[in-house]
């Protein structure tokens, strides 16, 4: 099989050890595992049969077994959780351990809901707790920071948070600023009792160790994960209760958290090792000329090739705790997905997302799961069943294996087979994906190359669907189809969708997931933050269009606006920053100084940053430029003690910014309240709304045009 030029640069930067080809990775990683055999004729067919399927691009496990096996002690599974309770000692016993994990290859999710909220009382020391968001930082910077992922990448986590903790509005806004817990991925835990209370407009009680410490409205939370993930895709969302309702190993405990990329619930000091079958090759006839048809034989053989490779795996394998290595051989747990479904999808000529496309994933998964329980049954009698069987009865208890199916992402690994990834729709047709420590490779999909090879140049069938075009709904339908037909994890699905994408479309989204039996949901909406994985190539003659603009174009200013004014020290004086939003986020700052400064100069960038706001710059652009501009005079003055709250006027304004998008929701939803009550008036009397001064208090009277204060001593104006 042919090694693409990209697969190349993935594989020489992530996988190969030093001078390694290809065929030479295949053939390590194939010795290691089918070491696992009985006798020397065993090992040597297995053997054969491994690098053939690995180098044929029909199979792949995960990438720390492909990285580390015959070449290191790392580990070969990906997916690990790790339990926290709520000590001192428990909790750095916890990051000691993800620090061991993350060494050997894996990644790490973890349940945070076991600790106490910020500001309790700590009896031992008379102290008051962090809180989870605390903990969570530093966690962030040991893995992340200190410690890279098997020596090659930066550490990859899941935090996770339940809807019902005390402190989940704060997790919820955690990552609200490009940059915070880079290393953290964040979802919320939410229950069935949520979702209903949602549907229902009711209260819901956040409580800590069976004791309620307040009742918050069930939709403000729903509308602030909502608002979270429009802004730039955090948090995403686990369904908690559908995931222990629907797991296998339910008799061992209570799931509370997932890997990384949230394809994998498991219970505490679990691990599980992936791998996924190409379905891009498992078809017949020439595709280029009419529907290509499934190949079913060949897709049965492969299954039951991987599900003895990933259960061989489980017996050699290096783990980097002995509570892991325990769980791990007593459940002998495994995650067989797919990639390439989109591609299968073109060579049978359907639209991803479509009717026909919704049968055909449910085809695919019932088959992959009924093949997977027969080879694992096949290995039951040959091997033994998993160890957890023999003291917990089930309707599996014949299985070699707890757990069978799951579907990962597979962002390195279809660059590798050169398909599309997991059960996705191609990003686009064209892009550019960002990854190896900030390497850029060109994507353009081994299927269009070959459709473009026979027919030339020009306009492709309507089969060919980029992400953009699937409705948010039809990346639901998938998602289900897949989950419920033969996934005993989850499906790891992210909604990539366009800019324009409004907040009402994601809730529903949400809202459907959850009723449709998925186990968890992410969403994406592109270009909302400065730096993501994926860019699809602007059209050819350089137009474009965010959320309808096009280039050179500023976002009408409404009537109405609404936002906070905040007052900051500086070494020239006083700076206020009046940063004011409309019903979809930011669109202008007011900015001024008293005292001192040059009022020309800060004027003229709250006008820029007016500018970029309404031609659609990210406020986390605008932000991390601006807090990074340091001024001589304020560090000056905060050596010498004086009380000056900034760097520099500029990075008050990066701070103004940064304050007011925490409460973002807020303001917009306050903004559309506003806008409401201006277009009733409209062409009538208006009400007479007084605002009081932010710095004295007293009453805000409008003067020249502008707002001023009342009182004549204070002088504050919003001009």
């Amino acid at each position: 099989m042919n090694i693409t030029e990209n697969a190349l640069k993935v594989l020489e930067k992530r996988y190969f050890s030093k001078r390694e080809t290809w065929d030479q990775l295949c053939d390590r990683v194939a010795a290691k595992v089918a070491g696992d055999e009985k006798t020397a004729d065993s090992r040597k067919v297995w053997q054969k049969k491994y690098r053939q399927t690995l180098n044929s691009l029909d199979f792949l496990p995960n990438s720390p077994t492909l990285r580390n096996f015959g070449r290191n002690q790392g580990s070969g599974s990906a997916c690990f959780v790790l339990p926290i309770k709520d000590s001192r000692r428990s909790i750095f016993q916890t990051l000691s351990h993800a620090v061991d994990v993350q060494a050997y290859g894996g990644g790490t999710g973890m349940d945070f809901s076991t600790l106490r909220p910020a500001g309790d009382r700590v009896r031992s020391t008379d102290g008051q707790a962090t809180g989870p968001i605390a903990i969570m930082g530093i966690f962030d910077y040991t893995i992340g920071d200190i410690i890279r992922q098997g020596g090659t990448r930066h550490g990859a986590n899941m935090g996770i948070l339940r809807v019902d903790h005390p402190d989940i509005e704060d997790f919820i806004r955690c990552k609200a600023i490009e940059g915070k817990l880079k290393n953290f991925n964040i979802s919320v835990a939410v229950s069935d009792r949520f979702m209903e209370a949602v549907s229902a407009d009711a209260a819901l009680e956040l409580v800590f160790k069976k004791k309620v410490r307040r009742t918050v409205p069930a939709r403000q939370l729903w509308n602030q994960i909502v608002d979270g993930a429009w802004r730039n895709g955090e948090p995403g969302i686990v369904f908690i209760d559908t995931i222990n309702r629907n797991n296998p190993l339910k008799a061992l405990g209570t799931i509370a958290a997932t890997n990384p990329c949230g394809e994998q619930p498991l219970l505490p000091y679990s691990s599980c090792n992936l791998g996924s079958i190409n379905l891009s090759r498992m078809v017949t006839g020439d595709w280029t000329q009419g529907p290509a048809a499934l190949d079913e034989d060949h897709l049965d053989e492969a299954v039951a090739i991987a599900v003895r490779f990933l259960d061989s795996v489980i017996s050699v394998n290096n783990y980097p705790l002995p509570q892991i290595r325990e769980m791990t051989l007593k459940t002998r747990q495994i995650g067989l997905g797919i990639m390439g479904f989109a591609d299968l999808c073109i060579k049978m000529h359907l639209c991803y997302g479509s009717d026909a496309s919704i049968s055909l994933a449910n085809r695919v998964m019932a088959q992959i799961h009924a093949a997977a329980h027969e080879a694992s049954e096949a290995l039951g009698r040959e091997k033994g069943v998993a160890p957890v069987f023999e003291t917990h009865e089930t309707d599996i208890s014949h299985r070699r294996n707890g757990a069978l199916t799951s579907i990962a992402p597979t962002g390195t690994l279809s660059v590798i087979a050169d398909c599309s990834s997991g059960c996705e729709p191609h990003f686009a047709l064209n892009y550019t994906k960002a990854c190896l420590d900030g390497e850029q490779l060109q994507m353009m999909p081994r299927v269009v190359r070959e459709w473009v090879s026979v027919h030339g140049e020009g306009k492709l069938p309507d089969f060919f669907v980029p992400s953009a075009e699937v409705a948010v709904l039809e990346h639901i339908a998938v998602q289900a189809a897949f989950q419920n037909s033969g996934v005993d994890a989850g499906v790891s699905k992210t909604i990539n969708a366009p800019y324009q994408t409004q907040r009402d479309e994601i809730s529903e989204a949400f809202m459907t997931a959850w009723r449709s039996g998925c186990k968890g949901i992410t969403f994406y909406r592109d270009g909302s933050r400065d730096a993501q994985a994926l860019y699809a190539e602007p059209p050819r003659d350089g137009g474009g269009a965010l959320d309808g603009l096009c280039r050179g174009e500023l976002k009408a200013r409404p009537r109405a606006t609404n936002g906070p004014s905040l007052k900051m020290k500086t070494a020239c004086g006083n700076l206020y920053v009046d940063p004011h939003f409309d019903r979809d986020g930011a669109i202008e700052v007011f900015i001024r100084t008293v005292g001192g400064g040059c009022a020309a100069n800060t004027k003229a960038l709250g006008v820029l940053m007016s500018y970029c706001l309404r031609a659609g710059i990210a406020p986390e652009t605008i932000i991390r430029s601006m807090k990074a501009i340091d001024c001589p005079a304020c560090t000056k003055a905060i050596s010498a003690g004086k009380n000056v709250e900034v760097n520099s006027c500029a990075a008050g304004m990066g701070k103004g910014l940064e304050v007011a998008m925490e409460n973002a929701d807020l303001y917009c939803r306050l903004a559309e309240q506003i806008e409401g009550v201006d277009q009733h008036f409209s062409g009538g009397s208006k009400p007479q709304i007084r605002s009081r001064c932010p710095d004295c208090g007293h009453v805000l009277n409008r003067a020249g045009g502008c707002v001023v204060c009342a009182n004549p001593e204070c002088g504050w104006s919003r001009c």
